[in-house]
């Protein structure tokens, strides 16, 4: 009976966490399988089993451990975390709390020393958590309420006017239909219902105006009590770590897990002074997390990785091709039109005093650091992130890049000449796609995005608009014709482009057109004229490279033709 006794006490305890809930487990046990104790031996034995149990639970020590360091990535983040901890000679269990809701379970790393021996670390979430509101919250609360009460208060006087308003009403004819009323009797009662209509008139106008602005603010503290209630996590994480040392001593732990709901975005500020001038970039980072834990005076490094995606390698498979051969239309049931959608399945798998004396930005603080798979940015000076969703910039490197000035346009879809730089070393600073804040001159132009991924050795980088250089495409009519020939059509378009230069200085000029490209071999394009363009044949691209004098205008010509057989119609033209 003692064999099996230990044995429904192992299942017990194997299935559930909690001391308390393994205790009601284990009794749950006994009962079902009917041992058959005498009532004198049973409950002594329940009671030291539950008063065991929960001697276990009080040998948990909470602990408080702050956030030193977070790692950011695309998306998520590594958050590290620091306690001080005191140990007794024998069995320790150090209980973290107040941790994220949102860390992934898997990825919690303890780091010990020396001093003591890691035996195990548990996860679990504590759904019994009452934590206190905050002063802030409260605040905001008290206020709320404050302002309800003001807002009822109105309305029921506002009832109040309206209901005496609605009797003087009904009570108009106040001495019956058959009492003859003198003048002096109307007058009287006139004056009394002008008076005090005219008053509630008012009272309501008053009441109407004060409900409309408490509304707005009972709005405003809503949207505030809303926005702090976020940064709470009702149902935070605990870390149980049991540890074993020889000696009482106190020692640090160290812990570090990964959390969602936190990451950061890359965006750029490009500076030019003039177009003889190099531009400055200025490589930030939007960061945000919503994790329920404030990172205060935290040492931030900014990855380019992205943990979420998994560092499984991609497997191969064959690539077959075969020729298309349409059949019929046919009915098929479940199961085989199942089998027929089938696809084979791929697996995927402390700081000195002086640090800041020659800074002039964060930028110069923040060291690049290149690894296997991602690129690091760790930012010198400590920042605090609130737990609230919000952006915030972090700047991680300011460069000043050679480049080349040239002016873009294709007037076809826009008639505006664009500022264009043209860098080529830009490799160097690990890029990546994102939107652009644009300045020219000291003066904000517009937003750009820069994506690495469609530049080679050289990164095209918008700079707005220019509108000192016209530019214009009209349609040239008197060659703009369709004519038949035999059994074919051919139809002839014309344009004009024209552009001049108002500024003070030359440019150069980069014009973009195009003729469309034929998929059918009855369908032929032909270039008449081009005014010297260079034809890219496989996109039926058009480019002129062009130097304006200050003042200049200069016109391009492109006609091209269609021939297609008589009686078909080409789509597209």
């Amino acid at each position: 009976m003692n064999a099996e006794f230990i044995d429904l006490y192992r299942v017990a305890a194997r299935r559930e966490k909690s001391t308390t809930r393994r205790a009601r487990c284990l009794l749950m046990a006994l009962t079902s399988q009917h041992i058959k104790f005498s009532m004198k031996r049973l409950i002594p034995l329940t009671l030291a089993l539950v008063f065991s149990l929960a001697g276990l639970a009080q040998n948990q020590k909470p602990v408080d451990s702050r956030i030193t360091d977070v790692t950011l990535f695309l998306q998520g983040a590594q958050v590290f975390h620091e306690a001080d901890i005191s140990l007794k000679s024998g069995e320790n269990v150090i209980l973290l709390t107040d941790l994220t809701q949102h860390l992934d379970a898997s990825s919690i790393q303890v780091e010990g020393n020396k001093d003591y021996t890691i035996i195990n670390v548990k996860h679990s979430i504590n759904y019994l958590s009452d934590k206190t509101t905050s002063p802030e919250i409260k605040a905001v609360i008290d206020s709320l309420d404050d302002l309800q009460f003001k807002l009822l208060e109105r309305q029921s006087m506002k009832s109040v006017y309206i209901q005496e308003r609605d009797m003087l009403y009904a009570n108009k004819s106040i001495k019956g239909d058959n009492v003859v009323l003198v003048s002096e009797d109307l007058a009287e009662m006139a004056d009394f219902f002008r008076s005090r209509l005219k008053e509630i008139e008012y009272k309501l106008l008053e009441l109407n105006q004060a409900e409309k602005q408490l509304n707005k603010d009972i709005q405003r503290l809503q949207n505030q009590l809303n926005s702090l209630n976020a940064r709470k996590q009702a149902n935070p994480s605990e870390i149980a770590i049991t540890i074993a040392c020889d000696k009482a001593t106190s020692s640090k732990l160290k812990l570090s897990y990964i959390a969602n709901n936190a990451g950061w975005i890359p965006t750029y500020d490009l500076r030019a002074k003039d177009i003889n001038e190099p531009i400055e970039l200025v490589y930030k980072a939007k960061v945000y997390q919503a994790t329920g834990t404030d990172w205060n005076d935290v040492k931030l490094t900014l990855s380019t990785g992205n943990p979420s995606i998994g560092g499984q390698s991609p497997v191969m498979y064959p690539w077959f091709i075969n020729i298309y051969d349409p059949r019929p239309v046919a009915i098929f049931d479940k199961k085989e039109r199942a089998r027929a959608e089938e696809v084979p399945s791929v697996a995927y798998g402390s700081r000195p005093d002086n640090m800041y004396e020659d800074a002039i930005s964060v930028a110069d603080l923040t060291v690049q650091q290149e690894n296997v798979v991602s690129v690091e940015f760790a930012i010198g000076v400590p920042y605090d992130v609130p737990s609230n969703g919000q952006y915030y910039d972090v700047e991680m490197q300011r460069k000043t890049l050679s480049a080349s000035y040239t002016y873009f346009t294709a007037p076809k879809l826009d008639t505006d000449a664009f500022l264009r730089a043209q860098v080529t070393d830009w490799m160097q600073y690990s890029l990546l796609p994102g939107e652009s804040n644009i300045f020219f001159k000291g003066t904000f132009v517009g937003h750009g995005y820069i994506d690495p991924a469609l530049a080679n050795d050289t990164l095209n980088i918008s700079l707005g608009r220019d509108r000192a250089i016209q530019v214009e495409r009209k349609m040239l009519n008197d060659y703009c014709k369709t004519s038949t020939l035999g059994g074919n059509t051919k139809t002839t378009k014309a344009f004009e482009i024209s552009v001049t230069n108002t500024k003070k200085s030359a440019v150069k000029l980069l014009i973009e057109d195009q003729i469309p490209i034929s998929q059918n071999a009855d369908v032929i394009v032909e270039l008449e004229e081009s005014s010297g363009a260079t034809l890219d044949a496989t996109t039926g691209k058009l480019t002129w490279s062009v130097d304006l004098a200050p003042g200049e205008t200069m016109k391009k010509n492109l006609i091209f033709s269609v021939k297609y057989p008589k009686k078909k119609f080409v789509s597209g033209l």
